[in-house]
């Protein structure tokens, strides 16, 4: 779908069409800046930006420390591991809206995608054609290849598949016969059951491409397809006229199944946008996590891009459906990132994980060795405390002494170090924060 100057200024988002140069073109009213989180999408020469809802700066603090510890693990890593770290680490960056700007080639893609093939599942993959061509990150393109194979495994019980490039398309191919012919996903989190395929569709809508489901290739085969250089608009939005949906992006399609020609059936979500925007003529308005506005004799309804809360949360959601490649590291290497991620999942109202005494004490005394902790570390005599792997990280890299009172076990904060964010949701005691 094609979008005017005109019409770009009329989508329900706070939006703005940018040049090159980051220069705006043309932008809604709502438009105040590109602010943490702005999500953008390309659109051929230029990009067109949408402002999502602030963070809560601590949670975002979090989420950017995460994303580098995950940098930084796969710097010190090697070979197969190195490849599979280096990709979920780009592949967050991307779901958390972050900008990720490597660029590689088609054999960077495939031989990341076949690491973590191998890593998510006990398919044997072979390599069809290796033709060389530029990729813009190709941690990405890897992961989604990746979570195609996981799913031609789960629903398929195939025990091969093969990877095929085609100019800027990867096919993943298996023997068999194609099923019905959709991705029961979403892009936004909240209507969504499973992260693997949603991020499928983030990933190509970053990359300016599109993802295809498994389809007959008429010799026994079946292939499921990531096509990349596409390059049209991927924010899903529709124009509205008359209660008929007039023109749509591919994606408006994908999410909704309300293709150009097709009447809005009445009681639908759709329908609620509809009346919510013609009560408020020429303002857009939210309605149950879409956004409308009415201009004269039609409406635009869009799916905006998830807030930077919900990615934080989408980020966390990726790090656990994708543990299997962090399988084999070392646990004072996953030290920093679990502790990274036990602290943000706080920050968005989980507990912070526990164990016994018992196993803290172990643990506790193989990781100060490992992380050369600069303080004596008391043995635990309650019943529990915060994850050691939590409390090693925090010692190493804010605090000063650990203390036994009684059977509380403190940790002592250096001076000036007191408002960091990684330390917002612990139990506080003067100077010191409650490890048990």
């Amino acid at each position: 779908m094609n979008l005017t100057i005109a019409e770009i200024r009329e989508l329900p988002l706070p939006a703005a069409l940018l040049d090159h140069d980051g220069e705006v073109i043309a932008a809604t009213p709502e438009w105040g800046g590109a602010g943490p989180g702005t999500v953008i999408f390309a659109l051929r020469q230029t990009c067109l930006a949408v402002a999502v809802v602030p963070a809560d700066p601590a949670a975002a603090v979090l989420l950017d420390g995460l994303l580098a510890a995950m940098e930084a693990t796969a710097d010190v890593l090697e070979s197969t591991q190195r490849l599979r770290i280096t990709m979920l680490a780009a592949s967050l960056r991307l779901v958390a809206g972050r900008q990720v700007t490597t660029v590689g080639t088609s054999h960077d893609v495939i031989d990341l995608a076949v690491a973590g093939i191998s890593a998510r599942t006990a398919l044997e993959v072979h390599v069809d054609g290796r033709p060389a061509f530029p990729v813009r990150a190709p941690e990405v393109a890897a992961l989604a290849l990746v979570q195609l194979a996981v799913n031609a495994e789960r629903h398929t019980r195939t025990t091969s598949v093969t990877l095929v490039q085609d100019g800027e398309v990867f096919h993943l191919v298996w023997p068999g016969a194609a099923g019905p012919g959709t991705f029961a996903t979403a892009r936004n989190r909240r209507d969504r059951q499973r992260w693997g395929l949603g991020f499928c569709r983030i990933a190509a809508d970053t990359l300016g491409g599109a993802i295809y489901p498994p389809a007959d290739r008429g010799d026994g085969t079946v292939g499921a397809t990531l096509e990349l250089g596409l390059q049209d608009l991927t924010l899903p939005v529709a124009a509205i006229r008359g209660y008929r949906v007039v023109k749509a992006t591919r994606t408006w399609d994908e999410e909704t199944g309300c293709l150009p020609g097709a009447g809005v059936e009445p009681g639908s979500r759709l329908a609620a946008c509809l009346d919510a925007a013609s009560s408020s003529p020429g303002r857009a308005v939210n309605c149950d996590g879409w956004a409308a506005r009415q201009v004269r004799e039609r409406s635009w309804v869009a799916i905006p891009p998830d807030d930077v809360l919900e990615r934080a949360r989408d980020v966390l959601d990726g790090i656990g459906h994708e543990r299997a490649l962090w399988d084999g590291i070392a646990p004072p290497l996953q030290a920093r990132v679990f502790a990274l991620t036990a602290l943000l999942a706080a920050r968005l109202g989980s507990p912070l994980p526990r164990v016994p005494a018992g196993i803290w004490n172990q643990r506790m005394s193989a990781l100060a060795a490992a992380l050369r902790l600069p303080m004596d570390v008391p043995r635990l005599t309650a019943l529990g405390g915060i994850d050691p792997r939590v409390a090693a990280y925090l010692a190493a890299e804010l605090g000063s002494e650990m203390v036994a009172e009684g059977d509380d076990l403190l940790l002592r904060i250096r001076p000036g170090m007191e408002g960091d964010a990684r330390l917002v949701d612990l139990a506080r005691v003067g100077d010191a924060v409650r490890l048990t």
